[in-house]
């Protein structure tokens, strides 16, 4: 367990902010599963937190990769406690037995968050489903009222942190998985997805993959055929949108299809050259993708010599899956440079609260001095000018206090505190930030 006895950092640096997390970079799969949190039980837990007197604010972002809990404490030893014992320990034990948690304080959990809604902590490089998770994270404890200020402008900080790494930078893009490297080339080849039949041969877990990539590109049309029977009602069952058919119609099946995605447990080629060039002549040279995800191969090699058949084993597949991360590793370093401006953004915005009450004494007491003096000198002018000299003095009170309230309002975490006690005194900002001795 960290050392939580240690003082909390100098402020700008702390925000007395904690996050206590686990994700698959500490524990497996298993582990993660027992330790995330539907919506329903992340509300409850949330309202749980928020009647402890040591925090503040809470947010819960679970996903399949991780479970992170976001906290503003009054009290930091005893907040984390407290995530361990209320959100972690009755799910998992062992997380908190064997240290299997990450902690990280003040400006280093903004930095996290931050990184995770840009998608370069998930799994998957990258991986664009982790922003809208964190958007809902976000709304979630926003709805029932178990953040404030301080973690709704971190939770959008990160949710536009995101978008501008997917708008700016390409770390997003190109299949970095097999059902998605199917689908992208399926759409190179026919310019779109639009009106395309899939074929799926096999009912196992590179199908499933494969029927999953389909369906979130929205394909209308995608039949599968397996030669157990059973399997195949289960394997439709689990997956809406999918059409069963009859093992002995594969053939009549690839001439009808557009993509076919092969993936079985036979031991040799269920589609041989001479099956599919029958097939092509069917297709009147209409093109045909096929992808060979079984290993050994489930389609005859010799193949890919049959015109407008484009044929793709699963080394083809698994060369473009890694180009495309090379193409999204050549990004991290672009994307941390947004994360480390909007860092700032944020710290920024945190240091403006800390300044608005002297630059509202600032302002206080200008305006004090500006109409005492106006007044003072009113007589000394016609009538028709009083309105004119309103407006000038006021004009040029504000132009006076813009520059050093716009430098209050944006100081650095290392030079705030020096900034604000500097204006106290230049000012006579009293302890009340409105004296007017």
């Amino acid at each position: 367990m960290p050392d939580v006895n240690r003082a909390a950092p100098r402020l700008g640096r702390s925000y007395s902010l904690l996050l206590v997390g686990v994700d698959h970079h500490k524990a497996d799969l298993a582990l993660r599963e027992r330790a995330s949190y539907a919506s329903d039980e992340a509300e409850d837990v949330l309202v749980q937190l928020l009647t402890r007197p040591e925090i503040a604010e809470a947010a819960l972002l679970s996903t399949c990769n991780r479970t992170e809990l976001y906290l503003r404490w009054h009290e930091e030893k005893t907040a984390l406690q407290t995530a361990l014992g209320t959100v972690f320990a009755p799910r998992a034990p062992e997380l908190v037995e064997e240290g299997r948690y990450y902690v990280c304080h003040g400006e280093e959990a903004v930095h996290h968050l931050l990184s995770v809604a840009s998608g370069t902590e998930s799994m998957v490089l990258g991986e664009p489903e982790i922003l809208g998770q964190v958007r809902q994270a976000g709304g979630l404890a926003k709805s029932i009222g178990t953040t404030g200020a301080f973690l709704d402008q971190l939770f959008r900080s990160a949710a536009l942190t995101g978008r501008r790494v997917r708008g700016e930078t390409s770390i997003g893009t190109g299949a970095v998985s097999l059902g998605s490297a199917v689908v992208e080339l399926a759409a190179n080849i026919f310019n779109g997805l639009d009106g395309r039949r899939a074929l799926l041969l096999g009912a196992g877990d590179a199908a499933r993959l494969m029927a999953h990539a389909l369906t979130d590109r929205g394909l209308g049309s995608i039949v599968v055929t397996n030669r157990s029977e059973d399997r195949l009602k289960a394997f439709v069952d689990s997956i809406p949108g999918l059409q069963p058919a009859p093992w002995t119609e594969r053939l009549r099946l690839s001439a009808e299809s557009d993509l076919i995605a092969v993936a079985t447990g036979a031991q040799q080629p269920i589609l041989g050259r001479s099956e599919l060039a029958s097939v092509m002549r069917r297709r009147q040279s209409r093109p045909l993708l096929i992808a060979d995800l079984a290993v050994p191969r489930n389609v005859d090699p010799a193949a890919a010599d049959i015109d407008n058949l484009f044929l793709h084993p699963i080394d083809s597949l698994q060369g473009l899956i890694q180009r495309n991360l090379e193409q999204r590793r050549r990004e991290v370093a672009r994307v941390q440079e947004i994360v480390d401006e909007e860092v700032t953004r944020f710290t920024q915005w945190y240091r403006s609260l800390d300044a608005e009450p002297i630059v509202a004494a600032l302002q206080k007491r200008a305006e004090k001095i500006r109409k005492h003096e106006l007044e003072n000198a009113l007589g000394r002018f016609p009538a028709e000018l009083h309105d004119d000299l309103e407006r000038l003095t006021r004009s040029l009170v504000r132009k006076i206090l813009h520059h050093p309230s716009t430098t209050l309002r944006s100081g650095s975490a290392d030079s705030n505190l020096a900034e604000l006690d500097v204006a106290r005194r230049l000012f006579h900002l009293g302890e009340d930030l409105d004296s007017d001795d």
